[in-house]
């Protein structure tokens, strides 16, 4: 090989390193979180959804890279014994400090939330009568979003209707993926009969990859739930998303993968059966690809709590449970408000129609052929 030979192939191979690192550096992180309730008896969804937020901002990914939706009515509720603290376990640090509450109150709805997740700024402006923050992810960007709140077949809960339902969520990511919004996208989802938002919908050929707290017919648990050690009065957490925080808080994230977490999500939530969805082909990446930015930086906790089978609740349950704690507690809010009693009234309706829906499905599948055609 001549010597200008050898100069051309160092000038070459310098620069595709430098074109790989210009690549590298310009691929983003953005992390959409969202709690799809309100009330103190819903604790729990706001908790996981900062302790959320805690590990990508922990983890390095800039607060404008993070878009948090929360209604924001725990922290500093009259029931809550220590004002501007929101805990996801039994002893744990507040979550809450530091939370970008960038959509709060009413502007946490189904509409918005479709709008930020696919960047449409004009929409939210139009929606909000302001700029609000948005996905602005490109091609080579990853996206990591998070959903905590009641379900039902093909819905997922806001604090008030309408509900995010599959078909649209399913098109939106569609959508992104033929706009090029992202390289790839995980979806973690808390919910009641959350399978339901993706089975049979959610295509495999998009890059798309989803976890969900529950198959398609079956109730997602609370976790921690009354009487916990720090007599907050409600349930602390899901036990699905406690689960894959509690393991990303003391995972090595750099060499665990997303198959990984999945497979210890599933083994340790015992009261539902954890699912995933969509595109399996990128599921040996390491999760810190999706909630770090760059090497995970966070400090792992050495030890793991153990969210007792006594602690957890059935999430149709959880506000029944949390409103009995308040009745019984010390706390100096002894009346029952009309606030604290509508999302359990909500709540006793909704278990009330799913049994009634339960007991005709089942009442007539029993009746012989013959006579349902009758």
């Amino acid at each position: 090989m001549t010597k200008l030979s050898l100069i051309c192939l160092a000038s070459a191979l310098i620069a595709v390193t430098s074109l790989c690192s210009f690549v590298a550096a310009e691929r983003k992180n953005w992390v959409l979180l969202i709690a799809g309730s309100s009330s103190y008896n819903n604790y729990r969804h706001q908790a996981d959804v900062c302790h959320a937020y805690q590990i990508a901002h922990k983890n390095g990914i800039p607060d404008e890279q993070i878009v948090v939706m929360m209604y924001d009515d725990i922290a500093h509720n009259d029931y809550n014994p220590v004002k501007g603290n929101i805990i996801n376990r039994p002893g744990g640090p507040n979550v809450y400090p530091g939370v970008p509450k960038d959509y709060t109150r009413h502007h946490v709805n189904a509409e918005t939330f479709l709008a930020v997740l696919q960047g449409d700024k004009e929409k939210v402006k139009n929606l909000l009568g302001r700029e609000g923050k948005v996905i602005e992810s490109g091609p080579d960007d990853y996206i990591f979003v998070n959903f905590a709140d009641h379900g039902g077949t093909g819905i997922l809960g806001m604090p008030s209707p309408p509900y995010l339902k599959a078909r649209a969520l399913n098109a939106a990511l569609k959508q992104m993926y033929k706009q090029k919004k992202f390289a790839k996208l995980v979806f973690y989802v808390e919910a009641c009969e959350s399978g339901s938002i993706f089975q049979n919908i959610l295509s495999k050929d998009i890059n798309v990859y989803v976890t969900t707290a529950a198959n398609a017919n079956e109730s997602s648990w609370g976790c921690y739930c009354p009487p916990n050690d720090d007599n907050r009065g409600s349930c602390l957490g899901d036990t699905y998303s406690v689960k894959w925080m509690e393991n990303s808080d003391s995972a090595d994230l750099h060499t665990e993968t997303l198959e990984k977490q999945y497979e210890i999500v599933k083994e340790e939530t015992n009261q539902s059966h954890v699912q995933q969805f969509g595109d399996m082909s990128f599921t040996n990446l390491p999760v810190e690809e999706f909630v770090a930015n760059g090497k995970s930086r966070y400090k792992r906790v050495k030890e793991r709590r153990t969210c007792a089978p006594l602690s957890q609740v059935p999430t149709d349950m959880a506000g029944i449970v949390s409103l009995q704690s308040l009745v019984v507690s010390t706390h100096p809010v002894h009346d029952v408000s009309r606030q604290a009693q509508e999302p359990v009234i909500v709540q006793q309706r909704r278990l009330c129609a799913k049994s009634l829906i339960y007991h005709f499905s089942f009442t007539f599948s029993t009746i012989p052929l013959a006579k349902q055609n009758s």
